[in-house]
């Protein structure tokens, strides 16, 4: 704009006042600017003036102008806000030096912050920006911007600094990141679990087969079988954990109850490592809707990933527990520990999946991922920090949620045996060979009369041709698929479809959750134990399996 010309370099060259000139007595100026021209009656260029130190000081960064030698001609307000820097200690700034001196050990790293601005003064003149973090316990970020200040020949007349912070954006983008990352590792550790689960199922169902009929030795090694395939049955259990789509099981709860619970399932192991464990509870704790299960494995992958460093340290120490009511309608549970913490350099890195400092076979890296993953499905966060004499401190917060007045929490109980049944004619449907034989093996022992086929298309076809008391079903397979299967079903009004029983590894998907509980049918979720699909069979075979809810079918695959 034509009245604002002043401000091009060509004229504050004309009025032969550059940027390099001598100083002020006083240093920079706080909320003003040294006179950019000789002193001149000219009531508009003092009026410009004034404009230009009502921009600067409205800017919500930190400004610093200098003269090409480094000499500091002007510093708003907000660069002292920035920084803590009362308004006295801002006017003496003289030259960019005083400024590298008073941040410097006030930064994280002092040496970058200084050298960058070296690159600057040799004479670069493109823009030129970097970050720099301050030291101590809470973590702020600050972005540096600088850019010269050219006449209209290309020369240097000085140059711009802008400091702001952007805390907020990079832990924004760190939660981003880490959920992307969460998601992408989901969909693939869900393919992997499922695969898993086939094998396991039918490892698992013959230990226990074996364990009824070995004698003596050979029924400890068997044992022992069973006791590895149930390891690896938590393990993939874990991982689904990990991978979960779905949303939480949101019913009443109390952090304190879920607290109590959880300690008392670790407090022998505790006791035996030399671990000493408080709880500070918070009497007036209000109850809110969340997941207990969830939340509980939430609090006890805390307690073991407290236990584990401190039994990697010095093999004896404290762990804390504390619930608490936090700021905005929302509940807090401390993990505090005085092991030895967690080295800086890896802080940003403890929430990746298979993340892990632990030796082979001690950990899998998915803990803190677990409770990364379960407290963001309820839109809470968690935030951990090194204290200061020594330990880690992992603080969980979710949101205070109202609690209806008719909600109860969820029983967990099984429901009732239904005792004897006739045998009956069971038609198993699975592409995988050995689960198909499993279930097979285990129905024929119980007396009942099975036939197994490897292909749905076939599956249907027997159907069509026989009459069939029970059809164990597998939800995902080639060609026709378990929600296919079911509708074919449906559409023929075959009698089968309030007979059937479905198996799958695939439990946490939203796909399958959607259709188990659009259609309320009862399912078995892979690896199944023997006792477990008895009792489902036994059920349906009695005729209770349209009044199974899908929250009890829940229940029943996590028995």
């Amino acid at each position: 704009m034509a009245r604002h010309s002043w401000l091009k370099p060509s004229r504050l060259a004309e009025k032969h006042k550059p940027l390099s000139g001598a100083p002020s007595k006083t240093g920079a100026r706080t909320g003003s600017v040294d006179d950019l021209s000789p002193m001149s009656p000219n009531l508009e260029l003092k009026q410009l003036e004034a404009e230009l130190r009502g921009v600067l000081d409205a800017v919500h960064s930190g400004v610093l102008l200098l003269a090409v030698d480094g000499q500091i001609r002007f510093a708003n307000a907000h660069f002292g806000t920035l920084f803590g820097l009362d308004p006295g200690v801002l006017a003496s700034l003289a030259r960019i030096e005083d400024v590298a001196h008073l941040l410097g050990p006030l930064v994280r790293a002092p040496g970058p912050f200084v050298e960058r601005w070296k690159f600057f003064a040799t004479g670069a003149n493109g823009p030129v920006h970097d970050e720099f973090e301050l030291a101590g316990p809470s973590r702020r970020v600050f972005e540096r911007y600088a850019r010269s200040v050219l006449d209209d020949g290309g020369r240097p007349l000085g140059w711009l600094q802008i400091y702001s912070e952007i805390t907020n954006q990079r832990h924004i983008q760190s939660k981003l990141a880490q959920t992307e990352k969460m998601a992408a590792l989901g969909q693939l550790v869900s393919g992997i679990a499922h695969e898993l689960n086939n094998p396991l199922t039918s490892i698992m169902g013959y230990a226990q087969l074996a364990l009824g009929r070995a004698p003596g030795t050979l029924n400890n090694e068997v044992q022992m079988i069973f006791a590895q395939a149930e390891r690896a049955r938590r393990i993939v259990k874990n991982l689904l954990f990990f991978a979960r789509q779905a949303q939480p099981e949101r019913t009443r709860v109390d952090l304190n109850e879920i607290v109590e619970r959880t300690v008392a399932l670790r407090g022998y192991e505790l006791k035996i490592e030399n671990i000493a464990i408080r709880c500070e509870l918070a009497a007036d704790l209000p109850a809110t809707l969340a997941d207990p299960h969830q939340l509980q494995q939430v609090v006890l992958n805390l307690l073991v990933n407290a236990e584990q460093a401190i039994l990697e340290s010095r093999g004896r120490g404290s762990i804390q527990l504390r619930t608490r009511k936090g700021a905005e309608s929302s509940l807090l549970i401390e993990v505090t520990d005085d092991g030895p913490g967690i080295p800086a350099e890896i802080v940003s890195r403890i929430f990746d999946p298979f993340f892990t400092t632990k030796p082979p076979g001690l950990g899998t890296g998915l803990g803190l991922s677990i409770v990364y993953g379960i407290v963001e499905q309820h839109g809470g966060d968690v935030a951990f920090e090194n204290l200061p004499g020594g330990g880690a401190k992992f603080t969980v917060e979710i949101p205070l949620l109202a609690v209806p007045a008719e909600t109860v929490c969820v029983a967990t109980a099984p429901s009732a045996d239904p005792g004897n049944v006739s045998p009956g004619r069971v038609l198993v449907v699975e592409d995988e060979l050995t689960v198909a034989q499993l279930i097979s093996d285990v129905l024929c022992e119980e007396g009942h009369k099975v036939e197994a086929v490897l292909d749905s298309q076939e599956g249907l076809s027997r159907l069509a041709r026989a009459h069939y008391d029970l059809i164990i079903c597998d939800l995902r397979m080639p060609r026709l698929d378990g929600p296919a299967f079911y509708d074919a079903l449906v559409r023929t009004q075959s009698p089968a479809r309030d007979r059937i029983l479905f198996i799958t590894g695939d439990t946490l998907g939203p796909r399958t959750v959607e259709f188990l509980k659009l259609h309320q049918l009862p399912f078995l979720a892979k690896p199944f134990l023997v006792e477990e699909l008895k009792l489902a069979a036994n059920r349906i075979l009695a005729g209770r399996a349209r009044t199974t809810s899908i929250a009890t079918a829940v229940t029943q695959a996590k028995l």
